[in-house]
């Protein structure tokens, strides 16, 4: 072979081995992340968070201070300074052999694209629907219900009965209020009366008080503010606790720093305030372990004090379930 010959035959090996492949010249990005769900054991029963999914909002949903100085602290703990915050959406299951407990829904389809997972999730960590008896509502807003039913309206849920504290079923349900409301805001009155109707029809939509359990070891607590009848509860067995505070912080690298910042999300912004800041020294001090809804997935772990007045969260370890 002449040296003419072996560098023309160099020069195709060199377009066969740079040349793309039919099969992987433009790989498509997947972006499914794996099953969102955490188990962790309490007490002998096993809590399970179920991820919904996440979106942003503005941070000038704060309140309390200017939007600079908003993106200053978000930039002080995440290294960034957007005008934009991610929040993610959790709920979480309570198997305690005897009754499986769904404490919130998710949204279901009515908050968009991404939403929605919580149904999915509880099927991929080994759940039916069907099994889940009792479901806990936080509160009413379509973050925590819009998964309660169907695309047509009927029970997700088919065994369950549903739960919340008697001033979140008298706001929401009452029609008074759905009439004397802002137009801007009727839409939420309507929204709770019509996914709670099937349960209310069927006979399984139930207020509680706070002066019982609800089951044994199982009891609700009030922290009211972010709804008049927000609700968080409490689960105590064989000398271990959760906590499922519901909405106490929406975004956790600003409100545990700055607890004394309220959210236009909130029905009562003051004592929403004042709930949140009552409630981070007690469990900081009782050293009780948080399942939070808008805390980032699994969103379970524990508060530390972190100077005079702010927090700082230390998330659970993944590990195997024991």
């Amino acid at each position: 072979m002449t040296i003419k010959s072996l560098t023309r035959a160099a020069v195709l090996m060199a377009a066969v081995v740079l040349a793309p492949d039919a099969d992987t010249a433009s790989i498509p990005l997947v972006k499914n992340q794996a099953p969102g769900y955490f188990k962790i054991m309490v007490g002998g029963a096993q809590v399970t968070a179920l991820y919904d999914g996440s979106s942003t909002f503005p941070l000038t949903l704060f309140k309390n201070a200017a939007p600079e100085t908003l993106q200053r602290e978000v930039a002080a703990v995440d290294g960034d300074a957007p005008k934009v915050v991610n929040g993610s959406v959790n709920s979480f299951l309570i198997n305690t052999g005897d009754h499986l407990i769904l404490i919130d829904s998710g949204g279901g389809k009515l908050l968009g694209p991404g939403f929605g997972q919580a149904m999915a999730n509880l099927k991929a960590a080994g759940y039916r629907p069907e099994q889940v008896d009792m479901i806990l509502l936080t509160h009413m807003h379509r973050d925590h219900i819009g998964g309660l039913v169907t695309d047509n309206g009927q029970p997700a849920f088919p065994n369950a009965a549903v739960w919340a504290s008697k001033p979140e079923v008298d706001y929401w349900l009452s029609q008074a209020n759905l009439d004397g409301a802002p137009s801007d805001q009727q839409a939420g009155f309507q929204r709770a009366r019509d996914i709670l109707a099937p349960y209310e029809t069927a006979g399984r939509l139930h207020s509680f008080s706070y002066d019982k359990d609800l089951l044994p070891g199982l009891k609700a607590v009030a922290l009211p503010g972010h709804t008049p009848g927000h609700s968080g509860f409490m689960l105590e067995r064989n000398g271990q606790s959760i906590l499922f505070w519901g909405d106490i912080v929406h975004y956790s690298a600003l409100q545990f720093a700055h607890p004394e910042l309220g959210i236009g999300f909130d029905s009562n912004s003051a004592l929403a305030i004042k709930t949140r800041q009552a409630l981070l020294k007690q469990v900081v001090r009782q050293k009780t372990l948080i399942a939070g809804a808008h805390i980032t997935f699994p969103g379970i772990g524990y508060l530390r004090a972190d100077g005079s007045q702010g927090y700082r969260w230390t998330p659970v370890g993944f590990g195997e379930v024991r």
